[in-house]
This record gives C-alpha cells, sequence and structure tokens, in this order.
C-alpha cells in the first residue's frame, strides 16, 4: 500500500470520513511502498537513528512519547513532504494493521519503547527489537538488518555532532519539512535505570521510559 493511500486510510479510520477534506499530505505525500515501519521513543539517541534510516531508505516511523512529561502524543511520521499524523493512543493496533507494513523495527530496550506498546499489537506482523547500550552498534546492525548502506557512518557523524553542541540534527540531504502539527523536542536527561527482573520470572519488569543516554 502506498503512502498517500495509507494515508487517506488512516484518516478515515481514526478521524473520520470528515477529515479528508482536511489532509492534502495525503495527495501529496510520497509514492512509495510501505515495508518498514520503525517505532522510536522521544529520545536523542534513538529518534535521530529513526531519522537517518528514514533519510535512506524514506519509510516512516511511530514517535512515542516520554510518559514523565506532561505530553502523550503518539505520532505518526512519513518522509517529508508529507506531515506527521497524531494517533489516539487507543487507536495504535488499528492503525498500524491498517498501514499492515512488511516488519515492524523497534530501536532500543524496554526503557525506550515499552513492552506495553508490542502487547497492543495483534502479532500479525513480524516484530524485530535492536537494542544495546552502544547505539553507534545499533546503527551498525540496523544498517545490516535493512540492507541500508550509510546509515551506520551517517549516524555515528551526526550523533557526535548532536552530543557535543545540545542540538537534534537530521541528515542534510532531506529536504526541511513543512509546518505540521508541533512534535515534542527529544528529552535529553540520561536514562532511567531500567528495572531488575522479579526474583520468580526470567522477563525484566517494566521499566520507565528514559531519555537519551550520552
Amino acid at each position: 500500500m502506498r503512502f498517500s493511500r495509507v494515508l487517506l486510510a488512516f484518516s478515515a479510520v481514526i478521524f473520520g470520513a470528515g477529515a479528508l477534506s482536511a489532509a492534502p499530505w495525503a495527495a501529496s505525500g510520497p509514492k512509495r511502498e510501505l515495508t518498514t515501519l520503525m517505532v522510536t521513543g522521544n529520545y536523542k539517541s534513538t529518534r535521530l537513528l529513526a531519522e537517518t534510516v528514514q533519510n535512506e531508505n524514506h519509510q516512516p516511523y511511530i514517535l512515542l512519547p516520554d510518559p514523565r512529561t506532561n505530553d502523550h502524543r503518539i505520532f505518526f511520521c512519513p518522509p517529508p513532504p508529507a506531515p506527521s499524523l497524531e494517533i489516539p493512543g487507543n487507536r495504535i493496533n488499528e492503525f498500524v494493521r491498517n498501514a499492515n507494513p512488511r516488519r515492524i523495527v523497534i530501536f532500543g530496550d524496554e526503557r525506550y519503547v515499552p513492552a506495553s506498546f508490542e502487547r497492543e499489537l495483534d502479532g500479525t506482523i513480524p516484530v524485530i527489537r535492536v537494542s544495546g547500550r552502544d547505539w553507534n552498534r545499533i546503527a551498525d546492525e540496523v544498517t545490516f538488518i535493512l540492507n541500508l548502506s550509510h546509515v551506520d557512518r551517517n549516524y555515528r557523524k551526526l550523533r557526535e555532532t548532536m552530543l557535543n553542541d545540545g542540538r537534534i540534527y537530521r541528515p542534510v540531504s532531506r529536504p526541511a519539512p513543512k509546518p505540521q502539527p508541533q512534535q515534542p523536542q527529544p528529552v535529553e536527561e540520561k536514562p532511567a535505570a531500567e528495572a531488575k527482573p522479579a526474583a520468580e520470572t526470567a522477563a525484566p519488569a517494566a521499566a520507565p521510559a528514559p531519555a537519551a543516554e550520552k
């Protein structure tokens, strides 16, 4: 399903037929097949990775908020020039099921994208979670898994620049997006400590979502 059709379907399903008249992005957005839907938390390192990947493969990502903030909005972020679309939190599974990507790729462990997000999905779409302590190595693995060419090198350079001057950078080869629903800025604090697993189970307990680590 191409992006323009996906966005039209999303607006009709989630907001009703009346939303179609207010969705010029559906006609002007990219015309690529939706094969990989990325999911990331709104923290510097992981969001930058999603944007670096998007710059090369032109696939969308879902941006989840830091639950410790007052902003609990969830955004579907297609590549420019299509604008972001806010997703009602109780319609995530319906949203993803209608998009029907070939795969869902989650960046980061449960501190970045909680296990509750995966549990909301119906399980018919394969899910890959790539996590670890070293975000540069995560970028290496994502480059390999998704058969990309320059994500690992671009990410290292962009992340180093981002950490040095405190701003989040977008890959320079991608045009600046047009005005759209304002997304929150990525959180800057270090990750919260991950909760220890309960003694009687090997599964880790849910932990609070972190900010991007340095």
